[in-house]
């Protein structure tokens, strides 16, 4: 039977579905009996799935971004 920390390892390759058919089935198994693994489970697919949604957003850089940030590295290459 699988521990946790091996749930906490198996996570993503389980939810990529990237695990052996007696993998999954031990990792089902411990999902059955262990409330808490279950929960990083849901988490974690949560989290994925949330990831996927999310728009990728460009970075406008205007002039006054640009000359601060080239301040800043010259004020970093003085120290």
């Amino acid at each position: 039977m699988l521990k946790c920390r091996q749930i906490e390892q198996l996570a993503s390759d389980y939810l990529d579905k990237d695990l052996s058919f007696r993998q999954r089935m031990a990792f089902k198994l411990h999902l059955f009996i262990c409330h808490n693994c279950r929960n990083y489970v849901r988490q974690l697919k949560i989290t994925i799935t949330s990831i996927k949604l999310m728009p990728a957003k460009q970075i406008i850089v205007d002039d006054k971004t640009k000359e601060l940030a080239k301040v800043l590295r010259e004020s970093a290459s003085k120290q």
